[in-house]
């Protein structure tokens, strides 16, 4: 009987340890390795909601870039103004996390529908314009459904801009997700780290809006 017992225990631990083994490697590490570039930040970040949140010290650019029409834009005085912004940072040829960042930008975009676009500005800006030209920006919104502006623009320009955003990033492929929040009219901004949360860009974006609105004695702020 005990060496039943042992052996059947013996099986069971094997058993165990290979599960262990199988558990670890397709929902562990392994995922991340197979299908993310971003694994360093994603193991350093754990996207449940319990993202980081720090103010930040944030210059829009305002030198000329373009968008996905191929028109020039200026970012700080044209596309923001003095708007509430989310900005996110992509580039069209990842596949991993920009179009899932893209996508929740879009659910983010759909909870504020009822927000004027004079208070409103959604911006994606590329972190890779060498690759990234307008035409190819324009089949990346398509596929997102992504209706806002996304720029490029001059390497020099864009890297720049970036380092101004604290967005720059040598290599494209290692760049953190990352969203910027704020209200550039009084230029309070929030950095959010990790994946972005509709819920959380809504209730950011409208508790902004609220602020306004008390600081204009209750009326919505326009030009």
């Amino acid at each position: 009987m005990p060496a039943y017992l042992s052996k059947l225990g013996a099986v069971l631990l094997a058993a165990g340890a290979m599960a262990g083994v199988a558990i670890a490697g397709p929902n562990g590490d392994g995922m991340h390795e197979d299908h993310d570039p971003h694994a360093a930040h994603n193991a350093a970040m754990q996207d449940d909601g319990g993202k980081e949140v720090t103010s930040a010290d944030v210059t829009l650019p305002d030198t000329a870039m373009f968008d996905q029409t191929g028109a020039e834009r200026r970012m700080a005085s044209e596309i923001v103004g003095d708007r509430i912004v989310v900005i996110d940072f992509i580039f069209t040829s990842c596949t991993t996390i920009c179009p899932v960042t893209t996508a929740l930008m879009a659910q983010a975009d759909k909870r504020l529908s009822d927000v004027s676009a004079d208070d409103l500005a959604l911006v994606s800006v590329s972190i890779d314009p060498n690759t990234d030209t307008p035409a190819r920006l324009t089949e990346f919104a398509a596929r997102a459904k992504a209706d806002w502006t996304f720029l490029t623009g001059q390497k020099r320009i864009m890297d720049d801009a970036l380092v101004a955003m604290d967005a720059y990033s040598t290599n494209p492929e290692d760049h953190a997700p990352m969203i910027i929040i704020g209200d550039a009219s009084t230029g309070n901004y929030v950095r959010v780290f990790g994946l972005p949360d509709p819920a959380m860009i809504e209730t950011r974006v409208r508790h902004l809006l609220e602020m306004r609105s008390k600081a204009d004695g209750g009326h919505s702020h326009h030009h």
